[in-house]
């Protein structure tokens, strides 16, 4: 039988995540709904499939595709898209633990008519010890807003399902966003272009099981603002203004109100480097107050943005 939904996660060097997230895809209970798992071995050190069991139920399909030379996210999620059977494609990561019903409460949203994309919250505070970290973490982009509409400034996969034909019409992900992040906030502005409509639902839960700390999210949103950020702000103009870029222009750049050049003057004094330290050493030991933390991964996307690096400077 024709899978219904595909489940589609690169994966380089997963690890004990990864081992989990199968284990936990090994247990959807679909009440016999067929679907399919392909796995992007997006140039792992050891292939997957000598790696991790990946016997499955006889009603899910396993593919395994490996690609020799990995290193590019956005190659690798074409490539699932591109294999799968299925109408629907679920689009994922290899660091998440999901619930037993996670892909049969997707696939009964799409029937039920909700809008033409779904997506589902990623929680990072999911132990009961979590850090102010994890939990401020959670409360970014939609958060802990109701079920609605949503800008495709919020589209993330991890959580998300759509018609793999939409896929296909927008081109998919966009290979030229080749280091950390932003390949699927781009492409959402794309979709948006053909007029589809996103919905989000904050009662569709996994775990997200990535344990990042803040000075490494500090890192990796530095690589964002110099690779995907950038990419986006200059090839959408949807795009504009998004993570405060507005605020890193030239002080007097017109419009120059007092306000808009207070505002320019206080984003390019929070982005010294020094500054930047020194908030994130204080966030790393106390963990408060929460804005601070706002404060570092935005300036961090910045920073990567005009070519700054607080560790370097």
């Amino acid at each position: 039988m024709r899978p219904e939904i595909s489940v589609q996660i690169p994966v380089k060097d997963g690890g004990e995540n990864f081992r989990i997230t199968l284990e936990s895809l090994r247990n959807q209970d679909m009440h016999g709904i067929p679907w399919e798992l392909i796995v992007i071995d997006d140039g792992s050190s050891v292939p997957v499939e000598q790696q991790f069991d990946l016997s499955f139920p006889e009603e899910v399909s396993v593919k395994v595709i490996r690609r020799e030379i990995g290193g590019n996210r956005p190659a690798a999620r074409n490539r699932g898209w591109q294999e799968a059977s299925a109408p629907l494609s679920f689009i994922s990561d290899g660091d998440i633990r999901f619930p037993t019903d996670i892909l049969r409460k997707h696939l009964e949203m799409h029937r039920e008519g909700h809008e033409d994309i779904i997506m589902g919250a990623r929680i990072n505070a999911w132990k009961k010890d979590s850090s102010p970290w994890q939990k401020w973490f959670d409360t970014r982009a939609m958060g802990n807003r109701e079920a609605d509409i949503f800008s495709p400034r919020h589209f993330v996969t991890g959580n998300l399902s759509l018609p793999t034909g939409l896929l296909e019409s927008s081109g998919g992900f966009d290979p030229r966003i080749d280091r950390y992040g932003g390949e699927d906030t781009e492409l959402g502005f794309r979709l948006a272009r053909q007029g589809v409509t996103f919905y989000w639902n904050p009662d569709i839960k996994v775990d997200h099981l990535d344990t990042v700390t803040v000075r490494e999210h500090s890192r990796k949103m530095i690589e964002y603002g110099s690779s995907g950020l950038k990419y986006t702000l200059k090839n959408i103009p949807e795009s504009a203004g998004m993570l405060g870029s507005d605020w890193i222009k030239p002080l007097f750049d017109a419009p120059a109100y007092p306000g808009t050049v207070i505002m320019r003057l206080v984003t390019k004094i929070a982005l010294l480097p020094p500054v930047y330290r020194c908030v994130l050493a204080w966030m790393e030991k106390a963990g408060a107050p929460g804005f601070l933390f706002t404060y570092l991964s935005v300036g961090a996307c910045l920073m990567g943005l005009t070519g700054k690096d607080f560790e370097k400077q």
